[in-house]
């Protein structure tokens, strides 16, 4: 306290005999200055630089979503223009909410203080004070209002009626910084693919999840479940999904998090009773993909992706998280490079059953785990969240090209003291060996099915 003293003091008043200032301490944040702005207006980044072509004074059109929270209202600018000719649209993704308003622009270099400088309230004279509103305010519901005056100052209004007369809501204007740089990833190469996720339940909606957050504009998905209350405890869905289809839920994630998605939609499980024409309709669908991305833990499943990979010459990347959440695998299997999918899972089975430890548990549910002695394991979100993210990483470094960062291409990875895992991610990389190429020259083109189905047939071992 002496020392802060000393300084305030010395600051003030340094040697050479003039007055000083002391800077303050005091540092606000942006963050911080919004805590009394419940009212705002977000406008990505943008939106200003798509007028620098229209005229110096002008009226243009603006579509605006709305999106409550208790006390604060957010509006989300998303287009300037009239539907269907617009000079811009949001290039990130628009809030899903009811709340949707039109609104309009007013650029001018007339003198506006008369609105600019309104704190909000009545202004029942508006239409004399500020003309250029007057044809606005004839709709039957009144407009929002973005002003941008030449001086560069730019201010936001809803206009209500209340009680019969035009009642002003000034909305703070917030300009949302680009977000795409504060990724790890090369997004221009990975939205250059189309993912293939065949299993949308917990390990396959977060990594479709991810991969969007990273890039990814194109995906295919499969699944036949319904979304249900019990799903919510390890899903990335909430409980906007409860009683649709994974994977028409899921899409509607994804366009919450990526604009200009290109979604392939499949309510089905592969192997299930379907039709033959729609089965090899989704077969070729994943087949097509540029990675194929198996979450089901289902050996039917896995059997015919493994199939698909292999006759398309695709990549293909499985995760599942053991029962109890003790641990899980995540591996890839690359054309020509890895052995195909289903040496390589072969090859993972292999390995575990070599271990001086046999894992062994008595549950009929895949995400719990009797380890005997009243000891139950229970994988929760925490669980399937540090595979998928494995998976993610393993997937996105594929899609990116170039050299690889990962030197194996299956890992054991441990999240409790159970079977090898000596403690929570202690990790085991596993070493698979390529057997040749992936296609026989004179094989025909329905082997790798025919293959992948005999395999499900006599397959009993896990993985």
């Amino acid at each position: 306290m002496i020392e802060s003293a000393y300084g305030l003091i010395s600051g003030e008043r340094p040697t050479d005999g003039e007055p000083g200032t002391v800077p303050s301490a005091h540092h606000s944040t942006f963050a911080g200055e919004l805590r009394f702005e419940t009212w705002r207006l977000m406008v990505p980044e943008g939106a200003w630089a798509s007028l620098q072509d229209q005229l110096p004074e002008v009226v243009l059109q603006i579509a605006v979503t709305m999106t409550v929270r208790r006390t604060q209202r957010v509006a989300h600018l998303t287009s300037i223009g009239a539907m269907g000719s617009e000079v811009w649209k949001a290039p990130r993704p628009v809030p899903d909410a009811p709340g949707k308003r039109l609104g309009y622009i007013l650029r001018t270099g007339q003198d506006v203080d008369a609105l600019a400088l309104h704190q909000g309230g009545f202004f029942e004279d508006i239409e004399d004070r500020v003309p250029e509103l007057g044809s606005l305010l004839k709709a039957r519901e009144w407009p929002f209002i973005v002003l941008l005056e030449q001086n560069g100052r730019r201010t936001a209004f809803d206009i209500i009626r209340k009680d019969g007369h035009p009642f002003l809501i000034p909305y703070r204007i917030v300009e949302e910084e680009e977000l795409s740089g504060r990724s790890a990833s090369n997004r221009d190469a990975v939205a250059m693919n189309r993912v293939a996720i065949v299993g949308c339940g917990s390990i396959g909606s977060k990594i479709a999840a991810s991969l969007a957050r990273a890039g990814v504009r194109k995906f295919v998905l499969v699944d036949e479940d319904i979304f249900l209350p019990g799903n919510i405890v390890r899903n990335e869905l909430d409980a906007w999904a409860i009683g649709w289809h994974k994977v028409d839920a899921l899409a509607d994630r994804i366009g919450q998090l990526a604009t200009d998605t290109d979604i392939t939609l499949y309510r089905m499980a592969l192997g299930s009773q379907t039709s033959s024409l729609l089965m090899d309709t989704v077969l070729e669908s994943i087949g097509d993909a540029d990675l194929i991305i198996e979450a089901t833990a289902d050996a039917t499943s896995f059997n015919l992706c493994a199939g698909a990979a292999k006759r398309h010459l695709k990549p293909m990347v499985w995760a599942q998280v053991y029962g109890g959440g003790i641990g899980g695998i995540v591996a890839r299997a690359r054309p020509d490079i890895d052995p195909p999918p289903l040496e390589a899972r072969s090859q993972a089975s292999k390995w575990c059953y070599e271990r001086e430890t046999l894992w062994e548990f008595r549950s009929g549910n895949s995400y719990e785990a009797d380890m005997g002695e009243g000891v139950t394991f229970v994988a929760d979100d925490a669980d399937v969240a540090v595979i998928a993210a494995h998976a993610t990483r393993i997937a996105l470094d594929i899609l990116q090209g170039g050299d690889t960062a990962f030197p194996h291409s299956a890992y054991m990875i441990g999240l409790k003291k159970a079977w090898i895992f000596q403690a929570p991610f202690d990790t085991w990389p596993i070493d698979l060996t390529p057997v040749g190429p992936w296609q026989d020259a004179h094989s025909s083109s329905d082997e790798a099915d025919v293959f992948a189905l005999m395999a499900d047939m006599i397959d009993g071992a896990p993985r």
